[in-house]
């Protein structure tokens, strides 16, 4: 079937001098959508990308519907229509690539370039062969424990501690690469080798500490950004993705508290000895350089782009800031709403500014500063540790935490969709 378009309302590279079925244009989408996907974008942020898309090379995206695992999208110009239905798998990608794809993006939105063209560029971006560097990954890892840690540990032990069981965690992460069946199970994998490791220092004598210590070093799989958008979702009306979603980080967090019991059961301690207490931080100054330590740990473990550090590091340390006043004024349910509505204002700002800090990149690790997934996981362990009370409210309190970032995230969404920021070329 051969769709006609008026040339004089697209780009010359929309459509060819044969006018071309949209097949091509449909490849591109569907090969998008699945690159989106698999690093974890919001569906209704992904269906915004395509029909935006679908409208700078002359069509109509009559229906797109987008779905973690499923992919409907429907196209037309005039009384010429095509379909195409996909299945599409979530994932994780570095977030240079995620860089990469939302340049593409950008690209597409304005016809730079042509759907064939696109196609290339997204196999490139997803497809690129990476060396497997232990060093990167060890080291990256302890610091991204380390900054996490400093946001709550109280003493240099626990700090020390988390830091080498972080370390202990990127050799697990490192040496899992590129093996596809070590992936499927390395959440309980990762957590019964550091479980293991903690309890038995524990047993021995040598570490002193609750459950806290050994959190940041699990905090990677922690599936924070998943339960926040998850709630996004539901809270956008997205019901079937979001309770996909929330049901994923649900799952991973059982996962990571088999693992840690089953190292517990190893090492023959009782589970009485699973104890989580949340604590003041060493010093006042402790959690800043926390983030800091935090953010180069994120450059090297999640892949970082040079000229994307800025902006994530804006993002994170606003954020940051934001919920510390939040949870001065008014407690921590606050302290979260407003981390997230900084968090998505300034993304905005910022992925429309000269820095052109794409969105999603920035935020990412400003989850993690909120800490939704490390308390989830936290209240999870003091209920295997029969603290029934004590671990019902503060799993109603995660609840709650989840609710007021997704809130958070959408008026955030709300106030910034409107601004005009930059108009750099």
């Amino acid at each position: 079937m051969v769709l006609r378009t008026d040339s004089s309302h697209t780009n010359s590279l929309n459509i060819s001098e044969k006018n071309e079925p949209p097949h091509q244009l449909l490849k591109f989408l569907t090969e998008l959508s699945r690159a989106l996907t698999t690093a974890g974008i919001a569906v209704m942020s992904i269906e915004s990308i395509l029909k935006k898309i679908c409208q700078a090379y002359g069509f109509k995206a009559e229906e797109v519907i987008s779905l973690p695992t499923f992919l409907i999208i429907k196209i037309a110009n005039g009384d010429s229509k095509a379909l195409e239905v996909t299945m599409q798998k979530p994932g994780v990608l570095p977030l240079d690539q995620v860089s990469k794809l939302y340049e593409l993006i950008n690209q597409a939105e304005n016809a730079e370039i042509t759907p064939e063209q696109g196609i290339r560029r997204i196999n490139e971006i997803i497809n690129v062969k990476r060396q497997n560097n232990y060093i990167k990954n060890i080291l990256g890892y302890a610091m991204f424990s380390t900054g996490l840690g400093m946001l709550f540990l109280p003493t240099f032990n626990g700090l020390f501690f988390c830091g080498a069981l972080g370390a202990i965690a990127g050799l697990i992460l490192a040496y899992s690469k590129d093996k596809t069946r070590l992936t499927l199970i390395l959440p309980v994998l990762t957590a019964f080798f550091v479980s293991t490791i903690f309890f038995l220092g524990i047993k021995q004598g040598i570490i002193n500490g609750s459950l806290t210590i050994m959190v940041p070093a699990l905090a990677y799989f922690i599936p924070g950004a998943v339960l926040s958008t998850g709630m996004f979702e539901l809270a956008a009306n997205n019901l079937v993705s979001g309770a996909a979603r929330l049901v994923q980080g649900v799952v991973i967090l059982l996962l990571l508290l088999f693992g840690v019991i089953i190292g517990l059961q190893v090492v023959g301690l009782p589970e009485d000895y699973i104890i989580a207490n949340t604590a003041t931080p060493l010093y006042w100054w402790a959690p800043y350089i926390g983030v800091l330590i935090f953010t180069l740990g994120m450059y090297l473990l999640m892949c970082i782009r040079n000229k994307d550090m800025l902006g994530v590091l804006i993002v994170l340390l606003t954020t940051f800031l934001g919920q510390q006043a939040g949870n001065y004024f008014l407690g921590g349910l606050f302290g979260a709403f407003t981390g997230s509505i900084i968090m998505t204002m300034i993304g905005t700002f910022l992925e429309r500014s000269k820095l052109r800090t794409p969105y999603y990149v920035s935020i990412i690790p400003a989850f993690w500063v909120l800490v939704p997934g490390s308390l989830g996981f936290l209240s999870l362990a003091a209920l295997v540790g029969q603290s029934y009370s004590p671990s019902i409210a503060s799993l109603i309190q995660v609840a709650l935490t989840f609710v007021a970032i997704s809130t958070g995230l959408l008026i955030g969404a709300v106030i910034a969709d409107p601004l005009k920021i930059g108009s750099s070329p």
